[in-house]
């Protein structure tokens, strides 16, 4: 029932960035491969002395999983690969020199995947491509926010040890789904290691690597799912208008949909090509969100997890809030609870662009407040978040 699941969840991201065309070859393919595989894993299968195989994987090229993955392929001791979920991630770990192999032609990694001593992954739909069970498994987690979860023991039992950012997100694991003490590290997220280096470096490197010019404030919107583009109104004439005044007020605008977001994508870049101060950088034209936190002055967002990477810089937030309860109440306890929110919480067009004037004119009024919660929902951010969780795995491969 477990493999189903995963395979499912596996179909459903394919389906995101994939033709459906490819997909009864995929379908055919796993299923010679989970077959086959039973079969080879006796066969090839071999004892190693010398190198620990460590496998890597999220659905794109970045977040906590690539930064412990960077951090320890260049430890002699583990023999590291990627397993990539889509072309742009296959191409992004080669282009670095790194191995991957793609997921959806898993013959083509098949010793990799055979001899795999441990799993390092920030969800679990991909534990069913190893036919052996002597591995090891580290849930580094995707991101920490008010959107609320159910998550099952089962989920627990797959893996060995279970990343989370402070001592109260551990808690609150345990008093929402029972999680065993014993399996959750307080580590920190690894990829706050990223922003936390960013936000030393001279902003001029980072927009030259993006691609933008410097000069002018930039703003981040980069809604949820749920919302779409955008949550009143006609979507797409309310987003011209957010285009409109940032032109108007010399601002660069930086457009980033959650990858689940259904749009109209011919008509956002119909938009977008009149206005040269709007960009539209979702995950596959720039998977690292750390490096667009860095450079973002404000950030627009409602109830992405993205907002508790943000307290770090200590910029100005505005949060779009349609119903404040939708989401716990939809999903259930969420890992942080809605209060801790800190910033500008607007409710319809009239309350945002109030908010928006405002945070131009007088900048962060919450500053403290971030300051506060960060320390809460990420502990200490020491930029050493990402050695702490290769101690915990140092403790599970020995």
């Amino acid at each position: 029932m477990k493999n189903i699941k995963q395979i499912k969840q596996m179909i459903f991201w394919y389906l995101k960035e994939q033709q459906s065309i490819f997909l009864p070859i995929i379908l055919v393919e796993l299923g010679l491969w989970y077959v086959v595989s039973m079969l080879m894993k006796k066969i090839i299968r071999k004892k190693r002395k010398d190198k620990i195989v460590a496998a890597f994987t999220s659905i794109y090229y970045n977040g906590n999983a690539k930064a412990v993955y960077e951090h320890m392929k260049k430890n002699e001791k583990y023999d590291c690969y990627w397993i990539a979920r889509n072309r742009k991630s296959f191409f992004d770990v080669k282009k670095r020199g790194g191995n991957v192999i793609y997921a959806y032609f898993p013959f083509i990694g098949a010793y990799y995947l055979l001899n795999t001593d441990l799993l390092i992954t920030n969800d679990s739909c991909l534990i069913f491509l190893f036919p052996h069970k002597d591995f090891k498994a580290v849930q580094v987690k995707h991101g920490v926010g008010p959107k609320g979860s159910d998550v099952p023991k089962s989920e627990f039992e797959m893996f060995d040890a279970w990343c989370v950012p402070s001592e109260y997100i551990k808690q609150r694991h345990i008093k929402l789904w029972d999680a065993p003490p014993e399996k959750l590290y307080v580590t920190g997220f690894a990829r706050m290691d990223y922003l936390y280096d960013y936000l030393k470096m001279p902003k001029e490197k980072l927009l030259e690597e993006i691609g933008i010019k410097n000069g002018r404030k930039i703003i981040l919107y980069a809604p949820t799912f749920d919302i779409g583009l955008w949550p009143w109104g006609d979507a797409y004439e309310e987003f011209e208008k957010l285009c409109k005044f940032c032109k108007e007020n010399n601002l660069i605008l930086i457009l980033r949909l959650h990858p689940l977001a259904k749009v109209k994508k011919r008509k956002i870049k119909k938009i977008i090509k009149k206005y040269d101060n709007v960009c539209w950088l979702d995950m596959p034209k720039e998977p690292d969100t750390m490096k667009l936190l860095a450079i973002t002055d404000i950030l627009i967002t409602d109830w992405s997890s993205i907002y508790t990477d943000y307290f770090l810089t200590k910029r100005p937030i505005i949060y779009i809030e349609i119903n404040k309860d939708f989401f716990t109440r939809e999903r259930g306890k969420p890992e942080v609870p809605p209060e801790y929110r800190a910033g500008e919480i607007v409710r319809n067009n009239e309350e945002f662009y109030e908010a928006l004037k405002l945070v131009l004119k007088e900048g962060n009024r919450h500053k403290d407040k971030q300051e506060e919660l960060l320390r809460i929902i990420h502990g200490n951010v020491d930029g050493k978040s990402t050695e702490r969780v290769i101690e915990v795995i140092e403790k599970l491969t020995n």
